[in-house]
């Protein structure tokens, strides 16, 4: 009994020690550059920096080799998508206020993918300390957004827009 103790508790330690360990099978070179070439050019439109470009872009699949060891396959779409907000969320804090983000404005069409992505985005950000009012805050955000970019959404979006979306709404949060 004592050894089968000792021994749930070494393979508890081992496989939790596994976790965020990039399978090396699955990120291979061949597989993390077909990643980068895909995300650079997607990324090119809107920050046309190379040099800003490829960090982002290195951020981007060092942390997706944190979070998705066993390859981009192994998760739904609906949790990449999380993640993805979730590690633009995180690239974006780090790189605040050093002018290095130097991503390009652009107009994009409302779709339900780009709502879902602001709605979730929101939702993280105040779900914690509000969160029996989140959903209709975020609803508020979304509407006023809306309003503001009836066809076409700018993004990101301008701070001043932002802030003054964000404060209409604000009351929802302290009401409820």
């Amino acid at each position: 009994m004592n050894k089968l103790f000792w021994g749930l508790i070494l393979a508890c330690l081992v496989i939790s020690s596994c976790k965020g360990q990039p399978n090396t099978k699955i990120w291979t070179e061949k597989y993390e550059q077909g990643l980068y070439n895909y995300l650079d050019s997607v990324s090119k439109p809107s920050m046309q920096n190379e040099q800003k470009r490829t960090k982002y872009v290195e951020f981007i699949i060092n942390r997706l080799k944190q979070e998705v060891p066993n390859g981009l396959n192994s998760v739904s779409k609906d949790s990449l998508h999380s993640l993805n907000i979730k590690i633009g969320r995180e690239y974006a804090m780090q790189e605040r206020g050093t002018g290095n983000a130097d991503v390009k404005p652009y107009y994009t069409p409302w779709t339900p993918l780009i709502e879902k992505t602001f709605r979730d985005d929101y939702y993280s950000i105040f779900h914690d300390k509000y969160p029996a009012t989140t959903v209709p805050f975020c609803d508020c955000m979304i509407k006023r957004l809306k309003t503001t970019y009836p066809d076409s959404l700018l993004v990101p979006v301008p701070k001043d827009v932002n802030l003054r979306i964000t404060n209409e709404c604000k009351s929802i949060l302290e009401t409820h």
